[in-house]
């Protein structure tokens, strides 16, 4: 069903590109029931996951070779969603197809266009090109979010809440106390927050991945590509260790931690999260300890932010929310995103973090 909520015209990530294979895997996005697999070739397919003739999912049906066959009645469909086979007849109808998603796979992520299919412009998508690139390796994991996209969106703008919700793992006080700066490149659609800390304690998430054991200089810088794209370029330094003059950093530690919010439903949101590094790329163990701790880091976020749902929820309509300084980053992606949200054919205000 369209939702006219969303945001239609635009790319969203429906998969980490290592779950899209040989098998059948159903995936909602944007209210859209979606089946994905790859062709012999290696080409990710996005096919809307029912069948023309009684709505069966596809997604619950038989590959054979580069087509799947429906599991209730048997209508066959090829990559582009054309249907090539029915039972007890030649004739095709002339109605029988479902609709192909246009689906781009890049930087190790598979990329779904929901909206008119000739405006999908791969040239579009946001690049988070560490990901896979030589000299980095990476982590990453789904959690699914019972809870609307905005309030993921808001989360990741205003990391001050680290120091209480992820206290321990990510946060120390010092993220809360330290002030923000908040940029909007308005023609490029990006929202950038920086936070830089001199001479702050380590958390264990760094402290442990990276073997510093004093205190640090750390950089929060982030990008929002709205919708989907959220990036978080980490740097960990002992304190005091600058960057050289012509911008290379040798002695610093890297992450670049990325999110991609995707909305399922109107209330419920994928939570795709992958953790770049540039230090100890071998180590298996601290890849087990990063995996581990950015797992418990969102799950600590999906908790409050499921709870935060479910208060919205039931709160009676015009009830008004408190913002301070904090805020101003996620306030920017909400005004970028319900301006792309009036300027899509046929949508409305995107839901934010407090109406729906």
């Amino acid at each position: 069903m369209m939702s006219t909520g969303f945001i239609r015209d635009q790319w969203y990530v429906a998969a980490h590109a290592h779950e899209v294979g040989e098998d059948l895997l159903a995936r909602t996005v944007l209210g859209e029931p979606i089946v994905l697999y790859r062709t012999a070739d290696g080409t990710p397919v996005g096919l809307a996951d029912r069948c023309v003739h009684r709505r069966f999912p596809l997604s619950l049906s038989q590959r054979v070779d580069d087509r799947i066959v429906c599991g209730y009645h048997g209508f066959t469909y090829d990559r582009t969603g054309a249907c090539v086979a029915v039972p007890g007849q030649r004739r095709i109808p002339r109605t029988a197809r479902v609709p192909a998603y246009p689906v781009v796979e890049r930087d190790s992520l598979v990329w779904v266009w929901i909206g008119e299919p000739d405006r999908a412009d791969p040239a579009a998508i946001p690049r988070a090109p560490w990901l896979d690139a030589p000299g980095w390796t990476t982590v990453r994991g789904l959690e699914p979010l019972a809870a609307r996209y905005g309030l993921l969106v808001d989360n990741l703008l205003d990391l001050s809440h680290e120091t209480y919700l992820h206290a321990g793992y990510i946060g120390t006080p010092e993220v809360a106390e330290t002030p923000i700066t908040t940029e909007v490149d308005d023609d490029a659609r990006v929202v950038h927050v920086r936070r830089r800390m001199k001479d702050v304690a380590c958390p264990p998430f760094y402290a442990r991945s990276t073997g510093i054991t004093g205190r640090i200089d750390r950089w929060q810088d982030i990008e929002f590509h709205p919708p989907c794209l959220y990036l978080l370029h980490a740097r960990i330094a002992p304190t005091g260790v600058e960057p050289a003059p012509d911008g290379t950093d040798p002695h610093a530690f890297h992450a670049e931690i990325v999110y991609a919010i995707t909305p399922e439903t109107q209330t419920s949101t994928h939570d795709f999260w992958l953790v770049a590094r540039d230090f100890a790329t071998d180590d298996a163990e601290v890849s087990r300890f990063l995996a581990e701790s950015n797992r418990t880091v969102v799950l600590q976020d999906v908790a409050a932010l499921n709870a935060l749902e479910r208060v919205i929820a039931a709160e009676p309509p015009g009830f008004q929310e408190l913002s301070i300084n904090i805020d101003t980053g996620g306030l920017a992606a909400r005004r970028l995103l319900n301006a792309m949200a009036s300027e899509a054919s046929g949508a409305g205000p995107l839901p934010d973090g407090r109406s729906g």
